[in-house]
This record gives C-alpha cells, structure tokens and sequence, in this order.
C-alpha cells in the first residue's frame, strides 16, 4: 500500500489511473441508467422543450419553469443528432472522475499528507450515507453529479484565500444547480461571517460580487417567474412528507427505521468530524472547515424547524438537509487523516482503514472511532470484521429492497413497461392520453412519460417536481385520488409502503370505473398488468403487462 500512495502522490500518471480504476469501480458497484429517478422528469422535459407539440395539455410540463436550471438545455443539440444517451453516459463518466479528481485535491489543500489523500479519495468510492439518504455517486447523470466536483474545487480555492475564482465557478454553477451552490454558500459564508466578527476580514466579500454577475441569468429566470414565497403550506408539506420525501423532512421519527438510522448517521458525521479535530495539529484551514461545518449544523436546525412547527415554502423546496453530502465528505476526509498520523500499531491501522472504506453509514464508523485509542490489536480485527460483515448484509438487503441494483443501462432498459411505452409511441397519436399504474416508478425504473412520450392522468412520481411549486398540489391531488382512491389517505411516510397501497387502490378500479375516468379526462388507453383483467378491446400485450382501448360504449 505504501509503495501505490507514493505512486500516486508522485506521478500524475498513477494518480490519474487511480481516477479511472475508481470511477470504473463506482460504475460497476452503483450502476447507471438513463431515463430513471430525476430523469424520469427531466427526460421528457427535454423532449418538451425541443418539441413543444408532444404532451399537449398536460400541466406536469408547466413545472419545467419552476426548474431553474439550464443544465438540460445543454443537450438539445445531442438530442436533435439522436446520440443523447451515449453522451450523457460520457458526462456521467468524466463527472465521476473529476469528483474523484476533486477530492484528491481539496484532501491534498487540507493536509498535503500522500496517505490522507489517497485513504480518503480511496474511501469516497463506496457509500457513505449521512442526513440526506444521497450518496456523494448517483447512478445516473444528474445536474447536481455534474457540478459536484466543482462545487469541491470552489471550496479548495477559497481555503487557498483565491475569492475570485471561488465566486466565479459558483457563479456559473448556479445556473445549472441551484440548490446544492446554495449549501456550499452557507457553508463559505459561516465561515466568511465567523472571520469578519473576529478579525475584520472582509476580502472575501469583496469577490461576492462577482457571484451575483455570474449567477444573473437563472436568478433573472427565477425572478421574473416567481418571487421567494415566505409563507406555510401545511397541505402541500404534508402529502409530501407522507407521499415521498419523508428522509428528507424528519429528524426525529421513531415509527420509521430508515429516518431514525439516516439522523443518527448524520449525528455521527459531527462526533466524527469532531474527534478528528481534537486529535489532529492545528492549522488556519481546519478553522475554516469548523465554521463549514457550523454552517451546516445552522441549516439542519432550520430544516428541523421549519418541518416541526413552520413548513416556510422556501426551506422545504429547497431540501436544504441535503448539505449532509458536503459534511460528509469534510468528516471522511478528517478521519482519514487521523488514521493516518496514528498507524501503529498496524493492526489498529488496517482496522481502522478497512472500517472507512467500508462503513456504509457513519454511524457504523462511530463505533471503532469511539475506542480508537485503545492498542489491543485484536479488538481493531473484530470491528474490520465486522464492519465487512455490516457492509456486506446492508448492501444485500439493500440489493433485496431494489434500493441497490447495479447494473449499466446506457439506453432505457427494455423491460415488459419500456415495450408497452414504445408500442405507445409507435401506434397511437401523439394528443393520446394514458391512464397507467400511478406507482409504477421507482429508482431504476422508466416513468411512462420517458419512452411513450405520451401523456398519463397522474401518477405518484410527479410529486417529485410538485416539490417545487405549491400550486401543482391542487391539480395533482384530485387527479392522482381518482387514479388511486383511497390511497393518499393511507400515505405515512414509507414510499416502499406508499407503492404499494397505490397499486392496491389502482387495481380496484372496475371497467365501469375506468370508462367513468375515461370520459372524465378524456383518456382513451389503459395500461395495467396483465393479470388484471377488464372488458375491454386490447390492443397490446407483452409477457407482464397490457393495454386497452378505453373507447368502449359505457353499459347503461
């Protein structure tokens, strides 16, 4: 192991092969696939914007101006030259690479130490799951996976006191992710406010500035659509809260496994970060990421706030509690400097590394870290032991639930869905208009919106653009009741739940009751599993799933 971290902190060429080995290894472990998650979203969105006469009526594209980025817009030209999907695969690969890139960068800015450098570039490979449920990798191209190693860069050259390129790559990445420049802001700006009360110091300010020049085109779009929206919705944070996104709102809710396991590990990211610090030498920049780290205990607490008592719109569109991912990253590459300036004895040592590389929650670091100082050799080899054991059983529980399924997709997966989508996109015209499975989305899966480029009366993912914009709610919720009825009634925070009481409700529906909903929304096609089965002429089928004609005389 010497010998390669030598290699690597002595040649770029090694260094950059360690890159490459590394983001091969996250594509194999994470997966990639078009058309899914966020995409499900943006994909169509695209396709939208590039032909305004597909999916003529529907209100779901008017959130695209509520999305302020131009992120997306940047691909119209891939689109338009049909090699879309082998480009945004390019992107997600060399996006990889920078992150990895990137946190080489800032681990060398903070320590200049080959083995902290390397141990915590090595580490990030694998997932480490705080506050927010997101890993710093994602299994598709996204805009926020895209400005990441920028975004980490920017934090390098404001610790390196360079202010004008700090706020110039800021600048511009805000016009393609908003929200995450937003945590790093907080992040910058505790400490920038922290070095004025103590010392005056208002140089960094003197380059904001250049932020706001940089930023104004999306603040501009932002602005002149809609205003900061100082106000509570009750209705609107409740359906989803209940319905979607309750990782991301509660701190403190016993009745969920998954919360309670993401805020201890989030928790623990601060005891970590917080046992390096004491036990390390000090230094100017370690101040620096104490007040990033402040900035991001302000933030959590003000999420925490605003989701107990006050559900104030602009917090809760702004998913603020994904700044985790950020403190995450500053609390890895802390203890993996502390494990590099204590290495003996070895045993200790290589427990302690196996135990970063491999703690898929910081929760599970905590524990060896608690009794880090302790020399018998033989407790460190059961904490690694266990640690793999741990890494092991979660991934393949992960693996059972389908919230893991690595695999590479660079084109949709063609599944039973994905077919029944392209005979729709094929053989019906393009004003047609689906009633289809509302909770037929998940993780890896292709919304029906992607492929069919068709139209659906609602379904359970839109709420995942709803989050930007209130008043979606009010044309979603009614809609998605007659789809589901009964459902959202039942919703209660747990979205593996959730899909299938929609899906249950779904199937309840008789043929009298979709040809009521038919001639109600106009629909002319239903899509359903194929072991349902309705009086009704069909006219597709695959191995799982159907489609009918909803053009069928109502019994009278």
């Amino acid at each position: 192991m010497k010998k390669c971290v030598q290699l690597c902190w002595n040649s770029p060429l090694y260094r950059h092969l360690l890159f490459f080995i590394l983001t091969l290894f996250v594509l194999l472990i994470y997966g990639y696939y078009f058309g899914t998650f966020d995409q499900i979203s943006h994909i169509p969105f695209l396709k939208k914007n590039i032909d305004p006469s597909l999916f003529p009526g529907d209100h779901f594209f008017d959130l695209r101006s509520s999305h302020y980025s131009y992120f997306w817009l940047l691909f119209i030209p891939f689109y338009i030259a049909n090699v879309l999907e082998p480009v945004m695969f390019a992107f997600y690969i060399l996006s990889t690479y920078l992150t990895f890139w990137a946190i080489w960068k800032l681990s060398k800015t903070l320590f200049h130490n080959p083995l902290t450098t390397f141990l915590a570039t090595v580490a990030s490979a694998l997932p480490h799951i705080g506050f927010s449920g997101f890993p710093l990798f994602e299994f598709s191209l996204l805009n926020r996976t895209v400005v990441l190693p920028f975004e980490l860069f920017a934090f390098r050259f404001y610790l390196k006191k360079n202010y004008i390129t700090t706020f110039l790559i800021l600048g511009i990445l805000y016009n393609f992710h908003a929200l995450s420049v937003h945590f790093v802001l907080v992040m910058i700006g505790a400490d920038m406010l922290i070095r004025l009360i103590k010392n005056k110091d208002i140089k960094p300010f003197l380059a904001t500035p250049l932020f706001l020049i940089t930023a104004l085109p999306v603040l501009i779009w932002k602005f002149s659509h809609s205003g900061i929206q100082m106000k509570a919705d009750w209705e609107w944070f409740t359906i989803l809260d209940k319905s979607v996104f309750a990782h991301l709102f509660n701190f403190i809710s016993f009745s969920s496994p998954i919360v309670v396991l993401l805020t201890a590990s989030g928790i623990s990211v601060f005891i970590l970060f917080f046992i390096a610090i004491k036990n390390i030498p000090k230094s100017p920049l370690h101040d620096s990421v104490v007040h990033f780290m402040f900035g991001g205990m302000f933030v959590l607490l003000v999420q925490m706030c605003a989701t107990m008592f006050f559900p104030l719109t602009i917090i809760i569109q702004s998913q603020i509690v994904r700044i985790g991912t950020f403190l995450s990253l500053f609390s890895y590459i802390y203890i993996a400097h502390l494990i590099s300036i204590h290495q003996k004895p070895r045993a200790r040592f290589i427990g302690l590394v196996v135990c970063i590389t491999m703690s898929f929650f910081p929760l599970f670091l905590l524990i060896p870290f608690l009794f880090w100082r302790i020399k018998n050799t033989k407790i460190f080899i059961l904490f690694s032991l266990g640690m793999v054991v741990l890494f092991i059983s979660t991934l393949s529980i992960l693996i059972s639930l389908n919230l893991a399924r690595p695999g590479i997709h660079i084109w949709p997966e063609k599944t039973p869905f994905y077919k029944a989508q392209l005979w729709a996109k094929n053989n019906t015209p393009q004003n047609a208009l689906f009633i289809t499975p509302p909770a037929k989305w998940w993780m890896y899966d292709v919304e029906w919106r992607v492929v069919s480029e068709r139209s659906t009366v609602s379904t359970l993912s839109e709420l995942l653009e709803g989050a930007f914009d209130p008043g979606y709610i009010q044309y979603w919720k009614p809609r998605f009741e007659d789809i589901a009825p009964g459902a959202l009634s039942q919703f209660k925070g747990n979205y593996l739940e959730n899909l299938k009481i929609s899906n249950d409700a779904y199937y309840k529906n008789t043929t009298e009751r979709f040809l009521f909903l038919a001639k109600k929304y106009n629909a002319q096609y239903l899509v359903v599993e194929k072991k349902h089965l309705y009086s009704l002429p069909l006219v597709y089928t695959n191995n799982e799933y159907s489609i009918y004609s909803l053009k069928y005389p109502t019994r009278e």
